[in-house]
């Protein structure tokens, strides 16, 4: 049997159980448990599942709402080189609607490099992080602070989008999978959708541990951001997108 339809075998089996163990799989599939190991270790890698003592189990693909601590110490490097990535579209003289989030948070070291940059965000850490720099103007949008978030997420800051137009958008995102972006909140999807169509141009900033999830609230298709920047962790992610979205897909 090949790695590919052992690696089916086993995926197949956790959908069905939630979990699988190394010794009943061995048996299954006639091999050793040391290759078994081998498997799961990679599947875990490619994000599929997470190793247990003696198994694995399937990791949950639906998301929910994280606090913005917990979210700051997660894949801090994998953030940073996409900001940097990201970061070569910048020039001075912009217009440019920053969406919340730490992945978008990642890119303000960035920007305050340029000169007449005008910044609207509704997140209220990179409003204040930014308003110290004189090249910089920020504006934030209005309404309710939802304090997990730290961002500014209701009617009132969606509304005040609608006369408002930039540049560029940079996007971050809770979840995506094949075809669809998804966010937790359906405020913040509303206030991420409206930013995009009211952008010349759109930059989805994500890695790839929020692949093959799922929140809620889709707000945008794959292929309809201008350029979807993430990193290489995950070989199929990477091989799937490539042929997807072709130069658009920045890693």
């Amino acid at each position: 049997m090949f790695n590919e339809e052992r690696y089916d075998y086993i995926i197949s089996k956790l959908k069905e159980n939630d979990r699988v163990s190394v010794s009943i799989l061995s048996k299954e599939l006639d091999i050793s448990e040391v290759t078994i190991r081998k498997d799961l270790n990679h599947l875990e890698k490619e994000n599929f599942l997470k190793r247990t003592h003696g198994g694995a189990v399937l990791i949950n693909k639906h998301v929910r709402a994280d606090s913005l601590e917990n979210k700051k110490s997660k894949n801090i490097e994998a953030k940073q080189k996409i900001a940097d990535l990201a970061s070569s579209f910048l020039e001075d003289d912009l217009n440019i609607f920053l969406d919340a989030g730490t992945t978008i948070q990642a890119l303000l070291d960035s920007l305050t490099k340029f000169k007449n940059l005008n910044i609207i965000t509704y997140d209220l850490e990179i409003a204040y992080r930014l308003s110290s720099f004189p090249n910089l103007s920020v504006y934030i949008l209005g309404g309710y602070i939802d304090k997990a978030s730290k961002s500014s997420t209701s009617l009132e800051g969606f509304e005040n989008l609608s006369n408002i137009h930039a540049d560029i958008s940079f996007i971050g995102a809770d979840a995506f999978d094949d075809d669809y972006v998804y966010s937790t909140s359906e405020n913040k999807g509303k206030i991420k959708n409206k930013m995009i169509s009211n952008s010349s141009k759109s930059i989805l900033m994500t890695d790839c541990t929020k692949y093959e999830k799922r929140a809620l609230y889709s707000f945008n298709k794959c292929k309809d951001f201008d350029y979807f920047i993430s990193d290489r962790k995950n070989e199929k992610f990477v091989k799937n997108f490539s042929q997807k979205l072709g130069e658009k897909f920045i890693y």
